[in-house]
């Protein structure tokens, strides 16, 4: 990107006294794989680079929806939240360039990383657990179970589940919805996309990013199965699901602050573990694997604790 280039003279405006030379060339890296169209702006002889989020250019399934909503939306929980854990720092929002969202480029490696070549795995999830655990502790609020179960019941509208076996589900999910085991005086912030992309390990420090589907209110399994299942279904492509498990509740104990809280996490984490098997099912290429991660989606519900 050349000087004279309108958007890279913005990016330039937005940097402030960190540029010396403002006619600096800027080099752009698209950034693969990820929910939007993302970049990666370097700026030549400057030493520091910025991460661009075009709200306005998704690369997933859904393909409408509030761009400037949600563009602002992320803006604000980024300067909301890097109060309570290590976020990149978010530096402007501009909607008449796509509804880019600009932040700070932390070069680290993300979780999906440590998770794909199986390195440092239990060291990773319990800086994650850790950094959940103060996310969900620092925000309380209270628990708004209907909304909690009207964003699941959204996002199933969209998931691989077809005739007898959404019915099935429904089903099972309505049975959570009316009993007692999510029944909680109070909920909390959750990450609500706690995938492995979406953490961050840079210079002995853990970053949560892409906190555009953050929620208030929530309840912290959330966040909790959705990476549990994340887990599991590396492991179950392999042909080893069962060496997901000791993984997974090294990770839970990690989080839970004593006996008492981790039973409590796995009497509900069966929900929102089955959820996220759902959520990789979506996306899963392979009929055959989609098939079984619906079958142990299906099986969960019907756990009484994990």
């Amino acid at each position: 990107m050349k000087h004279g280039d309108s958007f890279r003279n913005w990016l330039i405006r937005m940097q402030g006294h960190r540029i010396k030379d403002l006619r600096c060339n800027v080099r752009e890296f698209r950034v693969r794989p990820a929910s939007h169209k993302v970049c990666r702006y370097e700026f030549e002889g400057e030493g520091f680079s910025v991460i661009a989020k075009f709200l306005e250019k998704p690369t997933g399934k859904i393909k409408k929806y509030d761009c400037k909503g949600a563009m602002l939306n992320e803006y604000y929980k980024l300067k909301r939240l890097e109060k309570v854990i290590d976020t990149p720092y978010p530096i402007a929002a501009n909607r008449h360039f796509d509804c880019v969202l600009v932040t700070e480029y932390i070069p680290g490696k993300p979780f999906s990383w440590y998770l794909k070549n199986e390195k440092d795995l239990d060291e990773k999830l319990r800086a994650i657990a850790h950094l959940l655990g103060k996310l969900h502790r620092d925000t309380k609020s209270n628990y708004e179970k209907e909304r909690d179960f009207t964003k699941i019941r959204k996002n199933l509208a969209h998931m691989p589940l077809h005739g007898s076996t959404r019915q099935r589900y429904e089903k099972k999910l309505e049975k959570w919805e009316k009993g007692p085991r999510l029944d909680r005086g109070h909920g909390c912030t959750t990450h609500n996309d706690a995938t492995p992309a979406n953490y961050l390990f840079y210079r002995g420090k853990i970053y949560a990013i892409d906190l555009e589907l953050s929620t208030e209110h929530g309840y912290f399994a959330h966040d909790l199965g959705i990476l549990s299942a994340e887990i599991f279904h590396h492991f179950a492509r392999k042909g080893t699901a069962s060496a997901a498990i000791p993984h997974i509740k090294g990770f839970l104990r990690n989080y839970s602050l004593d006996e008492k809280e981790y039973h409590r996490i796995k009497q509900v984490l069966p929900l929102y573990m089955s959820y996220g098997l759902l959520r990789v099912a979506w996306r899963s290429k392979d009929p055959g694997h989609r098939k079984y991660l619906i079958s142990k989606a299906l099986e969960l519900l019907d756990r009484p604790a994990l």
